[in-house]
């Protein structure tokens, strides 16, 4: 996985993962992603459908469950306090935070590629919000 984020170049290095592909009933709801060093970003698409997720674009929206969590200075994993941000919502909401879209270009039961771009929503706590641009993945699952 790789990003611009506010306009410096990111390539992750490690914690890579997605959710794997169930043997039984619909692959719609899938969740992934990756650090660099103790930072992370990571991305769920719930479709609450009874088919597969598909290649295609999923714009963050109200009424959308589609989702972007970036920790750009640091997880839990760390001392100290490590704030994150926001895009879209977990749920189908009227509101949501930011926005932005992943587009799925690949996905099978191996891996899951694509490319994303997201504005989050202003983080309460810091007034900031954090612009991520030109992502890609390609995430074995």
């Amino acid at each position: 996985m790789r990003f611009k984020l506010d306009g410096v170049q990111v390539t992750c290095d490690g914690k890579f993962g997605a959710s794997y592909k169930s043997t039984v009933g619909p692959d719609a709801n899938i969740t992934f992603y990756s650090g660099w060093g103790d930072n992370a970003l990571d991305f769920q698409i719930f479709t609450y459908a009874t088919t597969d997720i598909m290649p295609g674009q999923y714009v963050f929206g109200p009424g959308k469950a589609y989702f972007a969590q970036l920790w750009p200075n640091g997880t839990l994993t760390t001392p100290g306090i490590h704030y994150s941000y926001e895009a879209g919502s977990i749920i189908s909401s009227p509101s949501i935070p930011g926005s932005g879209q992943i587009t799925i270009t690949e996905i099978n039961a191996d891996y899951i590629k694509g490319s994303f771009d997201f504005i989050t929503g202003v983080n309460a706590a810091t007034g900031l919000f954090k612009t991520v641009t030109n992502g890609e993945f390609l995430i074995k699952r």
